[in-house]
């Protein structure tokens, strides 16, 4: 069965961060991978609010009118996802940063686990670190594995993007979650949304009983060494202490 891809384009331009999408997009085309191009700009989104009593304990969003559900079922629907924005004073673009806050509900009831994510990110000149940290925890939370990282400044913009920079994303489409080596903090975000489940009284903990992760280290079975899984129930003790 082929792969299918969501490039999510947070840009509000199609030039600098679209070209360099496009170009990934060819690439995982010649893979025969499924691709679509969905830009953020031509979507309405509506900002979070800040309503914990429907995000949280329902599942559920009260802000309705607006094209947000589309987007996360075509995230749902797909094998991996590529994020790509240009930076905004050190960060991403602000119609990326509405579509990440309207996906808090995926930190406490998380939907795409185990799924392949990449990075692309395009500045003049600096941000990029920032940029990429921000992309990094937003996927974390998701509980989605991390692939590659391709970024571009104005000093090499024309410079295309090459099937080997897609080399990690790539073998991840492929492989089997079993095989994935989630890091530190992967493992620490975890444990504090384990915790968090543990001690909730609504929906939080009956979903993460019904996915049987209470008792993981991580959401699936995955390489995680000894040394990790020690940390891991460190982690989860210090934690069960610390959060009310």
């Amino acid at each position: 069965m082929n792969k299918k891809v969501l490039i999510i384009n947070g840009s509000f331009r199609k030039k600098n961060t679209f070209n360099v999408l496009v170009q990934i997009a060819q690439i995982l085309k010649n893979h025969g991978i499924e691709t679509e191009i969905l830009n953020l700009f031509d979507y309405n989104i509506n900002h979070c609010i800040g309503d914990d009593n429907n995000c949280i304990k329902k599942q559920s969003c009260s802000q309705k009118e607006d094209d947000m559900q589309t987007i996360k079922q075509k995230i749902m629907d797909s094998d991996g996802i590529v994020l790509g924005s240009p930076v905004y004073l050190g960060s991403v673009t602000s119609k990326f940063k509405t579509f990440a806050d309207r996906t808090n509900g995926w930190f406490h009831k998380p939907v795409i686990t185990g799924v392949p994510v990449l990075f692309a990110v395009t500045t003049a000149v600096t941000g990029i670190k920032e940029t990429v940290h921000f992309l990094d925890q937003l996927v974390t939370g998701w509980g989605a594995r991390k692939g590659d990282v391709i970024t571009r400044q104005n000093k090499n913009l024309k410079v295309p993007v090459e099937e080997k920079e897609l080399s990690r994303f790539l073998s991840l489409l492929q492989k089997d979650k079993k095989y994935y080596r989630p890091g530190m903090n992967e493992i620490v975000i975890f444990q504090v949304q384990k915790v968090m489940a543990q001690k909730s009284n609504g929906d939080d903990r009956k979903y993460w009983e019904e996915k049987k992760w209470l008792d993981k280290y991580y959401y699936y079975d995955c390489k995680i060494n000894p040394g990790k899984k020690l940390f891991s129930k460190m982690m989860f003790k210090i934690l069960s202490n610390a959060i009310k």
